[in-house]
């Protein structure tokens, strides 16, 4: 009787041990294929830092494709991959989405630093997922291990657009003529198409060598002035001012860098001017919906206008208006007009400032404070462009401070005019007429940038 139960209770204990020894493997495999993971992660998250760093450091106003291609080209070697690869065809060719390449999947997205005024991302989402086999789970059922990790970027510092033209004349020529005893001047490189200068010597529009501030002073440090012709050599009479030779590069492709800059309002909508004026008569920023602002003064800040049959500005100005090429602050505005708006853009008597933010690039305190970019009237280039002619008539009080950004609208000026530009003026056509004593003036201001607004920060963000 005793010995049946000693063999029962060392069949048991057989049972029991044979048990634990199983549990002990399933335990031991689990946790080697689980370090293992652990691992895989803690490498995927390193991957994905410095992809998503070194991505984002990448983007600028020809979009966010070069972003990815950066981002990819860091995933490329650790991951065991060759570019191109899938959607992804260079630099130019590179869009946001999922790419699976040697046992991982990358996931690209872009995105806007919240509280920031940006016109292309600048907020990069790298994640990346791995799948391989296990080495000892598979015992269990368990035949991969996935893993994955995320990292998020922005680029540091604020975005850059920079003016290259003091006058920019995109698909003809830039004929500013003056007539009578008139002499145009231009403190910039020039860009025209076709020509740039007067249709005669005694009126030849006049540059000086080297690149002017608009207070009259040189660049620092100093930069020659140059015109740039996108077809052949160029037509007419143009001098330097004192009377050195003005480099011309004739064959130059028009470089549109301010495509995406342009300023943008969330509103509100308006849809007759007395809402769209505050108690002191001021025209308020927002969506103007059928009309524009016209006379009076305007209040800092974005103005959309659509729908619009009527753009003639009047006698419009900044509430407060400092001198042309100096900071206006919170106070500048931008006018934005499209391809909805059927008007011609009547800027005869308009006095209005768009510079806001005038700082260097280290400079980390607030950065365009009314979102303008520094742009003072954007029409756009794409097929929501806006088209129709600029106009100045005869007598202008015109002084307009910051970009003009009309690349496919023609502009004509009576010569009988003296209108005043601070900073880069780029239209389709330049026709200034003769037959007057009028002065069209062209200011340059030294390192202008059309500035998306936020302060010198990035990096990781988590």
């Amino acid at each position: 009787m005793k010995e049946r139960r000693r063999q029962s209770q060392s069949g048991q204990a057989i049972v029991i041990v044979g048990a634990m020894l199983i549990a002990l493997t399933i335990l031991g495999t689990m946790v080697f294929d689980v370090g293992l993971s652990m691992s895989d992660r803690r490498n995927l998250q390193a991957y994905a830092d410095a992809a998503a760093l070194a991505g984002a450091r990448s983007y600028g106003p020809a979009g966010p494709d070069r972003a990815h291609w950066v981002a990819l080209q860091y995933l490329a070697p650790t991951l065991g991959f060759g570019l191109p690869t899938g959607a992804c065809g260079g630099p130019a060719n590179c869009p946001a989405g999922t790419y699976s390449v040697a046992g991982f999947t990358i996931q690209l997205a872009d995105s806007f630093r919240v509280n920031g005024i940006y016109n292309y991302p600048s907020v990069l989402d790298v994640l990346l997922q791995h799948q391989q086999p296990s080495i000892f789970a598979r015992m269990v059922g368990y035949s991969l291990l996935k893993t994955a990790a995320s990292a998020r970027a922005s680029t540091p510092g604020p975005q850059y657009d920079g003016a290259v033209y003091a006058v920019a004349a995109v698909t003809g020529d830039a004929n500013i003529n003056g007539g009578g005893a008139a002499f145009q001047t231009v403190g910039g490189p020039v860009y025209a198409y076709g020509s740039f200068g007067a249709n005669n010597g005694p009126h030849a529009t006049g540059v000086p060598p080297v690149q002017m501030n608009y207070n009259g002073q040189p660049c620092s440090p100093s930069v020659p002035n140059y015109l740039n012709n996108g077809g052949g050599p160029n037509g007419l009479n143009y001098v330097t001012t004192d009377g050195s030779t003005l480099q011309n590069t004739t064959g130059v492709a028009w470089n549109d860098i301010f495509s995406n800059a342009s300023p943008t309002t969330a509103g509100p909508i308006y849809l007759s001017a007395a809402a769209a004026q505050d108690a002191s008569g001021n025209w308020k920023p927002g969506i103007y919906n059928g009309f524009a602002p016209s006379g009076g003064t305007m209040n800092g800040g974005v103005y959309k206008i659509t729908n619009s049959p009527n753009l003639n500005l009047g006698s419009i100005t900044n509430t407060v208006h400092t001198p042309s090429g100096t900071s206006e602050g919170a106070n500048a505005v931008a006018i934005v007009i499209d391809s909805s708006d059927t008007g011609g853009l009547d800027i005869t008597h308009a006095v209005l400032n768009g510079l806001d933010d005038l700082y260097g690039s280290r400079y980390m305190g607030q950065r365009d404070p009314a979102g303008t970019h520094n742009f003072v009237i954007y029409g756009g280039s794409g097929p929501t462009a806006y088209t129709a002619g600029v106009t100045v008539g005869p007598a202008a009080t015109t002084d307009l401070s910051g970009i003009i950004y009309l690349p496919k609208s023609p502009y004509v000026s009576d010569g009988n005019s003296s209108p005043q530009y601070t900073g880069s003026l780029i239209v389709a056509s330049m026709t200034v007429k003769g037959g007057g004593n009028g002065m069209q003036v062209f200011h340059w201001v030294c390192n202008l940038n059309a500035v998306a607004g936020q302060p010198y920060s990035g990096g990781l963000l988590r």
